[in-house]
C-alpha cells in the first residue's frame, strides 16, 4: 500500500465531506482568529455543527456491492458498487447533535442581532 493510497478516502467528492472539511477548518480557524460580524462562540457552534453533521452523514453513506448476472444484452458478469444511505445509531446521533448545534448557533446569532 502506497502512502498516497491512504489519502484516497479524503478526496472531496461528496457533499458531506465538504461539510466535514469546511466545519473542521472553520472551527480550527475560529479558535485562533477573531471573526467580524459574529462572535467566536457563534462561529464555533456553527462550524462544529457542520463538522459533526458531516461526520454523521459520512458514516451513514455506505458502499453496497453486488454481482450483475450475465445476459445476452449486457455481456458477462460484473461487480457493481454504489453508495447507498443506510443510517445507523452513531450516524443518526451525529446528525442530530450537528443539527442541534447549528440551530443553537443560528438562534444565538438572531438573538444577538435583535439586542
Amino acid at each position: 500500500m502506497s502512502v498516497f493510497d491512504a489519502f484516497k478516502n479524503l478526496a472531496l467528492n461528496t457533499w458531506y465531506k465538504g461539510f466535514v472539511y469546511i466545519g473542521g477548518l472553520g472551527f480550527i480557524l475560529s479558535l485562533f482568529f477573531k471573526v467580524d460580524g459574529l462572535t467566536n462562540g457563534q462561529t464555533q457552534l456553527l462550524t462544529l455543527g457542520f463538522f459533526i453533521f458531516g461526520i454523521g452523514e459520512w458514516k451513514n453513506h455506505k458502499i453496497a456491492s453486488w454481482f450483475k448476472p450475465p445476459n445476452v444484452y449486457t455481456g458477462g458478469p460484473a461487480l457493481i458498487s454504489t453508495k447507498v444511505r443506510q443510517p445507523d445509531g452513531f450516524g443518526l446521533t451525529c446528525d442530530f447533535i450537528g443539527v442541534i448545534l447549528i440551530l443553537i448557533g443560528i438562534t444565538r446569532m438572531v438573538i444577538n442581532c435583535i439586542r
